[in-house]
C-alpha cells in the first residue's frame, strides 16, 4: 500500500478497512503506525537506492541547475518553473512554450529513472507538492538523492501540468474566437440582409413599372377601334420588341446569391492572424496520441509541425468536410492558407474535446484506458480486485449470460402476454401501436391523499402543533430551574419562540405580530427554556416519531435495506479516478 497511498493516514484507513472486511482482529493503533512508518521508510530507502544507481551524471547536472540562478536572472530556475499562467496573451503563451521545451528536455533525461521509481500520478503529486510548498533552502538541505527524487517528481508534475495548461488555453482561445466570429458573422448577415431587401425592393419596383407600362400599352392597342386585328398584332409585336427582355435577371441573380453565403469563411480568414499568434506555438509544442478515427487530422498536424506553420496548397485536406475543403480555394484558384490554419485549429479542438486526440504526459487529457486498471495489475490481482468489489460471482461470465438470457426471454413473454390482455393498446396498419389512457374513475383516490391536507397552504403553527400532538416535543422544553418556578407555559408562546428563532424573524418582532403574546413573556420563555439540551431532546422526540411512521416505507423496494444520501458511507478510491474527488458517496 505504500506504493499506492503515500500519505500515512490513507494507509492507516485502508488497513482498518482491509482487516475489517477479512474479519481479522485489529491490532492497536501504535502497532499499525509502526508498521506504516517502517513500510514508508523502506519505500523511501528503495527510492534512494534506485536514484543512486540509475541516475546518470547528465541528469544530475540538469537537476542541480534547477537550484542555481542563471546569469540574466536573479531567481532560481526551479522557482521560475513553479507558476503557470492562464493568460491568453501571445507573449505569455510563447513564454510557456519556452518553459515547455525546457521541461520536455528535463523530462526526457529523467523519464528512465521515473519509470524505475514507479511513483505513479499520486506519488508524483505528493513529492512535487512538497517542492511547490517549500522554499529553495529547505529543499537544498535534504540529502542529495532525496533532493533528486523531489526534483525529478517536480519536473514530471510540471511537465504534466503544462500540457494541461496549454490545452486549456487552446480550448479557451478557440471558444472565445468562435464566439466573437459568430457574433460578427451574424451582424454581417443582418447588414447584408438589409441591403439585399432594399435592393430587392428597388428591382421589384422597377420590374413592376416596366411590366405595368407594357400591359397598359398592349391594352390601349387592343381597345383601339381605328386599327384592324392584323395591325393590332403588328403594333403589339413592335411594343414587345422595344421592351427589355432581361428585366427579371437582376432579381434571379440576387435570389441565387442569397442562397450561397461565403461570409463565414471570410470572417474566419480575417481573424486568422490573431488566432495564429496564440495557437501556433501550442500546436507546434504538443505531441498527441491519436485514435484511428482522426488519422487524417494527425497527418495534417504533422505537416503543420514539419513546415513550421508555413502551409501551402499541398497541405492535407482529407480531415476537412467537402464544404470546408471547397472554401480553401479562391475564385482565381489561389490557396487560402490563413483559412486552412483556422479550420485546422477548430478540428484539433473538437478532436481533443471528443477524446480522439490525447496526451500521454497529462493529468486531464489522457486516453480513457489510462484511467482504468492497467492490464498488468488486473492479471496480477484479478481475484483480489473482484473480492474487494464484491463481484466474485461475475468472474465466470458464461453462467451469468445464460441466466440473463433466460430472464430476458421470460420478461419478453410476460410483456407480450400483457400486451395481448391490454384492451387499451391498439395496433395500426403500419405496425406501430397506440395506448389509449382510460379516464380515471371518480372513486379512485391517491393512497397518500388522506395523509395530506386538502389545502395547499398550511400554516407553520398548524404543522408544529400537529407534530407536538404526535410526539410531545414541547414537553422537552422545560424551565432551566426545576424548583420554585411554574413549569406551565402556553403552547402558543413556545410555538412563537420556535418560529421566531427558526425562521430568523426575531423574538421581539415575533411577539409584535403574535396575538395575546407579550414581548417580555416570549423573551422569558426563550431565555429559560430554549437551552441546547432541551432543543436536542425535542429533536430526538421528533426523530423517534419519524422512525415509527409508515410513510417512508411505502415506496421502499427493499424493506431490510436503507440507503440514503446522508448515511455517512464513504469509500476511498485507490489510484486514479474519473471522479472529481478521490472518494464517492
Amino acid at each position: 500500500m505504500s506504493e499506492a497511498h503515500l500519505k500515512p493516514r490513507l494507509i492507516f484507513d485502508r488497513c482498518i478497512d482491509f482487516l475489517t472486511q477479512n474479519k481479522i482482529q485489529i491490532p492497536s493503533a501504535r502497532s499499525l503506525t509502526d508498521l506504516i512508518r517502517a513500510g514508508l521508510q523502506n519505500r523511501k530507502a528503495d527510492h534512494i537506492t534506485l536514484m543512486d544507481t540509475h541516475l546518470t551524471d547528465t541528469a544530475r547536472s540538469l537537476l542541480d541547475k534547477l537550484f542555481i540562478t542563471s546569469d540574466d536572472q536573479t531567481r532560481y530556475r526551479l522557482t521560475l518553473l513553479k507558476k503557470l499562467s492562464q493568460s491568453t496573451k501571445p507573449t505569455r503563451i510563447r513564454e510557456r512554450a519556452a518553459d515547455f521545451s525546457t521541461l520536455a528536455e528535463l523530462y526526457g533525461q529523467l523519464e528512465d529513472i521515473l519509470q524505475r521509481l514507479k511513483l505513479g500520478h499520486a506519488g508524483t503529486r505528493y513529492f512535487a507538492g512538497s517542492v511547490l510548498r517549500s522554499e529553495i533552502f529547505q529543499i537544498r538541505r535534504r540529502e542529495a538523492n532525496d533532493r533528486y527524487i523531489h526534483a525529478a517528481a517536480f519536473v514530471a508534475h510540471q511537465f504534466f501540468r503544462i500540457h494541461d495548461n496549454l490545452i486549456d488555453v487552446m480550448l479557451n482561445v478557440m471558444k472565445a474566437f468562435q464566439t466573437a466570429a459568430s457574433r460578427e458573422h451574424k451582424e454581417m448577415l443582418l447588414e447584408k440582409r438589409r441591403e439585399h431587401d432594399k435592393r430587392l425592393k428597388a428591382e421589384v419596383d422597377k420590374a413592376d413599372k416596366s411590366v405595368s407600362g407594357l400591359i397598359g400599352n398592349i391594352r390601349s392597342l387592343t381597345d383601339s377601334n381605328a386599327l384592324s386585328d392584323t395591325q393590332k398584332v403588328i403594333k403589339i409585336r413592335e411594343v414587345l420588341d422595344r421592351r427589355q427582355t432581361g428585366i427579371f435577371d437582376p432579381l434571379k441573380a440576387d435570389l441565387q446569391n442569397s442562397g450561397s453565403d461565403q461570409s463565414w469563411y471570410e470572417v474566419l480568414e480575417d481573424h486568422s492572424l490573431k488566432l495564429q499568434n496564440r495557437l501556433n506555438p501550442i500546436l507546434k509544442a504538443l505531441t498527441f496520441d491519436a485514435s484511428e478515427r482522426v488519422s487524417s487530422l494527425m497527418e495534417a498536424i504533422n505537416y503543420f509541425k514539419d513546415r513550421d506553420g508555413a502551409v501551402t496548397e499541398r497541405a492535407p485536406v482529407k480531415f476537412l468536410s467537402p464544404e470546408d475543403s471547397k472554401a480553401l480555394s479562391r475564385k482565381d484558384g489561389s490557396f487560402r492558407s490563413s483559412l486552412y490554419k483556422v479550420l485546422l485549429f477548430q478540428y484539433v479542438a473538437e478532436a481533443i474535446k471528443s477524446g480522439d486526440l490525447n496526451v500521454e504526459q497529462s493529468y486531464k487529457y489522457r486516453a480513457m484506458d489510462t484511467y482504468l486498471i492497467d492490464p498488468e495489475r488486473w492479471n496480477r490481482e484479478k481475484q483480489l480486485l473482484l473480492e474487494r468489489a464484491g463481484l466474485t460471482k461475475f468472474s465466470d461470465p458464461a453462467p451469468i449470460l445464460q441466466e440473463l438470457d433466460k430472464a430476458l426471454l421470460a420478461q419478453y413473454q410476460a410483456t407480450n402476454g400483457n400486451i395481448e390482455a391490454n384492451p387499451h393498446l391498439k395496433f395500426r396498419a403500419d405496425g406501430s401501436f397506440h395506448v389509449k389512457t382510460p379516464a380515471a374513475k371518480s372513486s379512485e383516490n391517491d393512497p397518500l391523499q388522506e395523509l395530506f391536507p386538502e389545502r395547499h397552504d398550511v400554516p407553520l403553527a398548524q404543522v408544529l402543533e400537529t407534530t407536538h400532538n404526535h410526539c410531545g416535543m414541547l414537553g422537552a422544553l422545560e424551565h432551566w430551574q426545576q424548583t420554585h418556578t411554574s413549569q406551565s407555559v402556553p403552547r402558543t408562546t413556545l410555538l412563537a419562540g420556535i418560529m421566531g428563532l427558526g425562521c430568523s424573524i426575531g423574538v421581539r418582532k415575533m411577539a409584535r405580530i403574535s396575538a395575546n403574546i407579550t414581548e417580555s413573556e416570549l423573551e422569558h420563555a426563550v431565555n429559560w427554556r430554549f437551552s441546547l439540551e432541551n432543543i436536542r431532546a425535542a429533536n430526538d422526540l421528533v426523530l423517534k416519531a419519524m422512525d415509527e411512521m409508515e410513510l417512508p416505507n411505502l415506496y421502499r423496494q427493499n424493506v431490510e435495506l436503507l440507503h440514503t444520501a446522508s448515511d455517512g458511507q464513504k469509500f476511498e478510491v485507490r489510484g486514479e479516478s474519473l471522479l472529481a474527488a478521490r472518494s464517492f458517496k
